[in-house]
């Protein structure tokens, strides 16, 4: 099935085709439909986020290797409080309500200055998970970095 968007970035593709596959009849996949044995091949750039009570309230479950590296930080078990600088907070706040409020994937390329002071040129894709199959209560993210001049970095 095709995505409602386009996806220029063919890794994030093929993640979406792998998160589509794992819908088995239903609008959305859970976690426990998601098997890591599956997804080396983006797991360095993979985070995991859990969402409780609504888009600012989430801890990060996983974050990938590659983006511990790029940030320069571990953010795994972090929530919002990480986010100090406003321009991310908005930022993400905005993604995660589009997706927990929609039930379906969203796309993003987006260029910003991180809490940590750190410059990202990304593209994004965030894909719901429910364990109920009705409320979004996680979300998968999967982030690969541009140089300024939009070669990849990883």
């Amino acid at each position: 099935m095709e995505p409602p968007f386009d996806i220029p970035e063919p890794r994030l593709r093929s993640l979406y085709d792998y998160w589509h596959s794992k819908m088995h009849g239903h609008d959305l996949p859970a976690r426990a439909d998601i098997d890591p044995l599956e997804m080396k091949q983006w797991l360095g750039n993979l985070m995991l986020i859990e969402f409780h009570s609504g888009v600012s309230d989430y801890q990060i479950r996983l974050d990938g290797t590659n983006l511990e590296h790029y940030y320069g930080t571990r953010r795994t078990g972090f929530g919002v409080e990480k986010l100090t600088n406003e321009e991310e907070r908005r930022l993400l706040m905005d993604q995660y309500s589009a997706v927990l409020s929609g039930k379906r994937p969203a796309y993003y390329e987006a260029d910003f200055t991180n809490s940590d002071g750190v410059y990202s040129r990304q593209a994004k894709l965030i894909l719901p998970l429910s364990a109920d199959k009705e409320r979004v209560d996680m979300v998968l993210v999967g982030i690969y970095f541009r140089s300024t001049d939009g070669s990849e970095l990883n």
